[in-house]
């Protein structure tokens, strides 16, 4: 499972943190070990690259047996390395479920030469680190990212926990309870428990296996300890043999091959065989199964299932993705179409993984259920199941490959960097599943459509091997699961004959998808300005156009398109009505975004202080694509339509409940100190009220009298910015407002203390504590950022670890608008309201005397650390543009928030940092926003009580009277 106490600068929520990573020089430690010669590994072939990717790449293997891929990027500002382990939870002893999991916890707990538990936490936050670690059934993944300058120093951590982890007996009991903590955060997930009974129905099958493990599960046994028998376990798997490792820097590829034999070459390799899952399924009591599930969510889904046979070789002819293309594709007279057109379902998707269950992989179809097709499940089954039929009767051709293989040779062409944490990771699981040279290329190649391979997988799609969920709250079920919310029931599977599902599909009118018209078919480069320029600036209409100045050979770009007016402000049914705009024009509009996806461009649209539309991609198509998109927003819909749309809103707001009580507050806090934001009971309310007529009018006045603001970032000419005003203004009505409307943001006051209560499902507390300060100055930002990895590390270390407070615990420092606030997060299942509130409060004190040990020299490598993030090149298109954008957004046309920021964090000092945390957290008149999210377990426990508290219970009346923020 994800380890969320790794998760340092990855957690905010959705809330807009500046992160870090610095332009330090290439040194190394003077303790370093002396390097050994590298030319001892052997060479593997050469790795395949996108041809845009100027990264150098090479796979060895040490004389240890451990593979290893070296990835050498000049341009990266950060050194980053994972490492994963061909073992995971489907091998765990049977009487020590989670083991594998556990032993995950337990392995970065100190080492021989590192014997602190906190020490590797501790150097990653002042080194501008992060890490992580995982636990999937299969294989078990840690990787880390750090400052290149302590690149080496991170490596010789990292690898101590191959070499000689202690795994202390002391700290056995605490990593049990930060795991049973963990299993009870997720406990009540929907789709968890889901996952779970599923495996449940293999029976004997090893991927029949409780994952996360709890203090249960985890507990001595009679006869056997579990300490010792994690011990077992590490002797027996964590061999170097089974091991993939992945090193990237901007060292040479031999500096990095002297790095991997000098820190990784003494993992031990103790020659064991790969572990493979051999037990075969006994299909007759996995398959041919109905299963009632009754979650805790309002959900209504119909899941069609087929457990298949592991074909994970072919992935050069990808025989699952080609069937799951043409079962999945929104064309007209496709399942997915069908269904739509009949209002039984808002979605069809369609997923595979040849691996999923070790010999067993999965071919899954999900459908997204209106209240309507709930009472044409059966049917849509025998479509679905019809349409299989005829692709299996008329026989798969390759009419769809030539545009198969070329929307994913374009993306492979053009393929965009992601982040060096994430990269690693992501290559270390691929290396333990692709050859090595194939590693980066897998996923997008393609060498032809294989008759035979797709044969087999379609011969493979029957009701024998077939599981069919119905998923919603009005299931009969008598059955509970061990560890898991839900009910259930199961009965045998019944479906038509293949000739009356072959009726049913003729009844229909199901066809083979059309081909894309949407593949680009130029990759013409157009270089713009790289500095932001307002190219229109007329009544009512502006367009800003600015060039990649890092990926101007990218043939990409990035377009959004705002309708801003001001009415989510005015009241609820605003908000409401946007969403349910949103919802029926992106479910009428389907079919054309799906095009559009596999042509290479993602189109999105959200609902803010109006519409946003953003068109991403290959820029060749893009203004067929808007045209036509933007035609379409002036939706013609039905009261069927409406009231399907409708429940799904409202099923939304009840649902958001569900979530992770941690993942709620963050969301919660936004909407009490912005406006346009309203109550949960406020939103329903408005939506119980919304008619065609209504909804049609407000469409109307916000095509007519919004302003309209667009953003072209990347491969754009201002002939391109002038084409799109031409084509906005055929399909809109003309325009005269100048108001941009932006929502208010509260001003923090002096001694005010802002409380929100509220209890939610679930056993857990979740408590949010935030401290605003009263400064907007770049030196008080600075000031929190250069604080936020120490303070984090600090309070997860003692609360989390030490004192076990829950599994999902953190210090915090973001922005409240333009003030910067510090502050924690935590989901806990021992502490009460009141209890987590004092212990808040009594650590604001404790970190303060852990502050003033920080010295000059721990402070200039804090820094280091979040300029190194903060200065890092952006690694897409996307990431490039993000900082312009949002100060775009904000109407600072200087566009130089960020380099302010940098500016800031270079000049501060140790002095103003500890000035910044006393004035903020310790201060006399200090604020305080903090919100409580009581779970079942806490609900006899009273709210914390705040002295000069102000309990916010009316969010609307609230934002009539709050100060707000200048814009």
């Amino acid at each position: 499972m994800d380890d969320l106490k790794m998760r340092r600068p990855v957690w905010w929520l959705g809330l807009a943190v500046a992160l870090s990573v610095a332009v330090t020089a290439c040194t190394t430690p003077a303790d370093s070990p002396e390097p050994k010669d590298p030319m001892a590994a052997a060479v593997a072939p050469e790795v395949a690259k996108s041809p845009s990717d100027p990264r150098e790449y090479k796979t060895i293997t040490l004389e240890n047996g451990l593979d290893v891929l070296l990835v050498s990027d000049p341009s990266a500002e950060k050194s980053a390395a994972a490492l994963s382990v061909g073992v995971g939870s489907m091998f765990n002893p049977r009487d020590f479920q989670g083991l594998a999991h556990y032993l995950e916890h337990m392995l970065s707990m100190g080492t021989e030469k590192f014997p602190e538990p906190d020490e590797y936490d501790a150097f990653l936050s002042e080194n501008g680190g992060m890490n992580n670690a995982y636990t999937s059934l299969l294989i078990t993944n840690y990787m880390f990212e750090v400052k290149s300058s302590a690149y080496q120093e991170g490596l010789d951590r990292f690898s101590d926990f191959f070499k000689a982890p202690l795994l202390n007996p002391e700290y056995s009991d605490k990593e049990k309870n930060a795991v049973n903590a963990e299993w009870l955060m997720r406990k009540d997930s929907d789709y968890i428990a889901l996952w779970t009974l599923g495996r449940e129905l293999h029976g004997e099958h090893p991927s029949n296996t409780f994952a996360v493990g709890n203090l249960e599960t985890l507990g001595d046994k009679p006869d056997a300890t579990t300490h010792a028998t994690m011990l077992r376990f590490y002797d027996q798997y964590y061999s170097a043999n089974i091991m993939k490792a992945v090193l990237l820097s901007n060292r040479s590829i031999d500096e990095l091959a002297t790095m991997a034999e000098t820190y990784f070459s003494a993992i031990e390799n103790k020659a064991i065989e790969a572990p493979e899952v051999t037990a075969e399924m006994d299909l007759g009591e996995a398959a041919g199964k109905l299963v009632h599930f009754v979650p805790k969510e309002d959900q209504r889904q119909l899941q069609i299932e087929f457990l298949i046979d592991n074909n994970g070789d072919q992935f050069r002819s990808k025989p699952n993705e080609y069937l799951g293309y043409i079962i999945g594709s929104e064309m007209p007279n496709t399942p997915a179409s069908v269904f739509k057109q009949l209002g039984w379902a808002s979605s069809l998707g369609v997923s595979s993984s040849p691996d999923y269950f070790g010999n067993y992989g999965v071919f899954d179809i999900t459908i997204e259920l209106t209240e309507e097709g709930m009472k044409h499940r059966e049917a849509m089954t025998d479509i679905v199941l019809g349409f299989i039929e005829k692709l299996r009767l008329d026989g798969v051709d390759d009419r769809y490959a030539d545009e198969f293989a070329t929307s994913m040779n374009n993306q492979f062409q053009f393929l965009e960097k992601i982040g060096d944490f994430s990269y690693v990771s992501q290559l270390a699981a691929s290396l333990q599943v692709y050859p090595a040279n194939h590693v980066i290329d897998a996923p997008y190649t393609f060498d032809g459509f294989n008759q035979a391979a797709v044969d087999d997988v379609l011969a493979q799609l029957t009701p024998e091997r077939m599981r069919v969920w119905y998923i919603s709250q009005d299931e009969p079920g008598d059955e509970t699961l061990q560890y898991y919310g839900g009910r259930y029931s199961i009965e045998p599977l019944t479906v038509g004959s293949p000739e009356e599902r072959l009726a049913t599909l003729d009844e229909f009118g199901l066809a083979m998808p059309a081909l894309n018209t949407l593949l680009p078919e130029s990759f013409e480069l157009k270089h713009a300005s790289a500095a932001p320029e307002r190219i229109i600036d007329d009544a009512g209409f502006e367009v800003w156009l600015q060039g990649s100045e890092l990926y101007r050979e990218q043939p990409k770009g990035f377009t959004q398109i705002y309708f801003n007016s001001g009415a989510r402000q005015e009241d609820p049914s605003a908000a409401v009505m946007l969403s349910l705009w949103t919802d029926l024009y992106q479910l009428g509009q389907a079919q054309l975004f799906n095009e559009a996806v596999v042509a290479g461009m993602t189109p999105s649209v959200s609902a803010t202080n109006g519409l946003q539309m953003t068109v991403s991609g290959f820029t060749d198509k893009q203004p067929k694509l808007i045209a036509q998109a933007v035609a379409a927003l002036d939706i013609d819909f039905s009261e069927a339509e409406l009231a399907q749309a409708t429940d799904r809103y409202v099923r939304g707001i009840q649902n958001r409940k569900f979530e992770y009580p941690f993942r709620q507050a963050f969301p919660m806090s936004r909407r009490i100190t912005r406006t346009g934001n309203y109550s949960d009971d406020a939103l329903l309310a408005a939506a119980a009220e919304v008619d065609a007529a209504g909804l049609k009018a407000f469409i109307q006045r916000e095509l007519s009298a919004s302003r309209v603001r667009v953003y072209m970032f990347g491969n754009y000419s201002e002939a391109d910015g002038q084409a799109l005003k031409t084509t906005l203004e055929d399909l809109l009505s003309v325009r005269d407002t100048d108001v941009y409307v932006r929502s208010d943001v509260y001003e923090p006051q002096p001694e005010r203390k802002l409380v929100y209560q509220d209890d939610v499902p679930g056993e857990n507390l979740a408590m949010l504590y935030m401290m605003p300060s009263t400064r907007t100055d770049f030196a008080a930002r600075a000031s929190a950022q250069v604080l936020s990895e120490h303070f984090h590390d600090r309070v997860f270390n003692q609360l989390r670890t030490e004192e076990q407070l829950g599994y999902a615990v953190f210090g915090i420092a973001t922005q409240l608008g333009e003030h910067p606030m510090m502050g924690f997060l935590v989901q806990t299942p021992v502490m009460n309201p009141a209890e987590m509130y004092q212990r808040f409060d009594a650590f604001r004190l404790e970190y303060k005397a852990v502050l003033d040990d920080v010295t000059e020299a721990e402070f200039a490598s804090l820094k280091e650390g979040i300029l190194s993030n903060l200065t890092e090149p952006p690694k897409n298109l996307a990431a490039e543009a993000g900082p312009f954008i949002s100060d775009w957004s904000r109407e600072k046309y200087d566009f130089d928030s960020k380099a302010r920021l940098i500016a800031a964090v270079q000049d501060v000092t140790l002095a103003e940092a500890k000035a910044f945390y006393a004035e903020t957290m310790l201060a006399d008149d200090s604020q305080l926003l903090l919100v409580q999210l009581r779970g079942e377990a806490f609900a006899e426990s009273p709210y914390a009580e705040v002295d000069g508290g102000e309990v916010v219970t009316d969010i609307a009346a609230f934002h009539e009277a709050m100060p707000v923020q200048p814009k």
